[in-house]
């Protein structure tokens, strides 16, 4: 088969799929930027959480140390300043205050906030000069009484854990671009490697539309033209006829080419319910005898052979069908003293049907265009057919579990090789 294909070119850039494909890019951007967010406040919210319990429990701890330093007396008490020693108990920016009952600041060491009027127990925040503090004040109890004295209070500056948080700030603001522009780059992978398929599938509609077009533009335009001429000219009965039978044979055509394309349509559905036992060795003899003639009339040598029963379960129309398709592909591309064989055999757990021709065979470079719908290798597309019949053959064999190939050398000849499963296949 020389190797002429009739395809309508296409277009570089499908606009469905470009417009799908920034969609999904987006779609990708928004929701990793929604997880970046949320996980990047669960971060902030949780450091915050540590840090402000670490800061609480050091401040606590510093304010019990102070109490070390107080000296009981009766029902008041007094801050003995040879216990505080600022290289031992304070860090630096700490500091202590103890105060009595009356809110009167009794002594004070290390970093010391500007009021230093009393405030209420609990944790506080004060300000020295621009430095702001956090601080926590306790009461302090008379262990003998069991009344309260005093207070201490515990600060320190807020300067350590402000410049904390704006590291973990800037880190998540880093972390989140860096993170975006990484998603935004495999978003674009992803969705590119998404889009793929569907912009193969816009092309392959694309092409079929405008194959089938094509296809039935050629019915169309006889039956017009034979019932236009028909209506217009009634003066001659067998002329009438003959555009009568022009007309009846287009629509014939169309006829066979949608029932091509509805099994076409057809061909993914599960076999399941279609199930039955077939010996392929009566379908290729049913079938021989009946392209027989025709392979006499075109001067072709015809030969069929098995070497013995092939057992199958399927379909029996279609497998019919996929075995005649080829053998009509072999009789449509070889010439007048070429010859056909069909063979059956098994192998293990297949069963094989080879229909081999000496016909004018395929270029090696459009081996994988053969199975294409409406694809015909020979020039002008001038011969009679859909275009779908190895399609078909293909697509059904599909549907029964198994698979068509073709090997082939112009001017030599053309094998194409249909496998079954012995064994039916199973339903999805």
């Amino acid at each position: 088969m020389q190797a002429i294909a009739w395809r309508t070119p296409a277009s570089p850039a499908d606009p469905a799929p470009v417009g799908l494909e920034r969609r999904l890019l987006l779609s990708y951007l928004a929701a990793f930027s929604v997880i970046f967010l949320i996980a990047g406040f669960a971060v902030r919210v949780a450091f915050l959480t540590s840090l402000e319990y670490q800061t609480t429990t050091r401040l606590e701890i510093l304010a019990r140390a102070g109490m070390r330093s107080v000296l009981y007396r009766g029902d008041r008490y007094a801050v003995d300043t040879g216990e505080i020693s600022n290289a031992a108990l304070l860090a630096r920016e700490q500091g202590l205050q103890w105060f009595d009952d009356r809110g009167r600041l009794l002594g004070a060491e290390g970093l010391a906030p500007d009021d230093a009027s009393l405030g209420s127990v609990g944790r506080q925040r004060l300000t020295i000069g621009p430095t702001a503090l956090n601080a926590t004040t306790m009461a302090i109890m008379n262990p003998r009484t069991h009344r309260i004295v005093g207070t201490v209070r515990a600060s320190e500056s807020n300067a350590q854990p402000e410049s904390e948080i704006r590291r973990l700030d800037i880190g998540l603001l880093v972390g989140t671009v860096l993170g975006l522009a990484a998603s935004g780059l495999g978003g674009l992978a992803l969705a590119h490697q998404a889009v793929r398929p569907v912009a193969r599938s816009f092309r392959t509609l694309r092409e079929f539309v405008a194959d089938a077009s094509h296809e039935l533009r050629g019915p169309l335009t006889a039956i017009k033209s034979n019932a236009d001429v028909a209506l217009w000219d009634q003066r001659n009965a067998a002329r009438d006829r003959s555009r009568f039978e022009a007309i009846a044979e287009a629509a014939q055509d169309m006829s066979r080419l949608t029932s091509d394309l509805l099994l076409l349509a057809r061909a993914d559905r599960s076999l399941e319910r279609e199930l039955f036992a077939i010996d392929l060795q009566n379908v290729v003899k049913k079938l021989a005898a009946r392209y027989k003639p025709l392979f006499e009339e075109a001067h072709i040598t015809f030969v069929a052979s098995s070497s013995g029963a092939a057992m199958m379960y399927g379909d029996v129309d279609q497998v019919e069908r996929i075995v005649s398709n080829l053998i009509e592909n072999a009789l449509r591309y070889t010439r007048p003293g070429g010859s056909v064989f069909v063979e059956i055999s098994r192998h293990r757990t297949q069963v094989f049907v080879k229909v081999q021709d000496t016909g004018i065979g395929i270029a090696a470079e459009h081996l994988d265009r053969v199975f294409d719908r409406f694809w015909r290798a020979e020039p002008a597309r001038s011969t009679t057919g859909t275009g779908l019949g190895l399609a078909i053959a293909r697509a059904l064999a599909h549907r029964h579990g198994g698979d068509v190939t073709v090997s082939s050398r112009p001017g030599v000849g053309s094998e194409f090789v249909v496998a079954f499963p012995t064994r039916p296949p199973r339903p999805e």
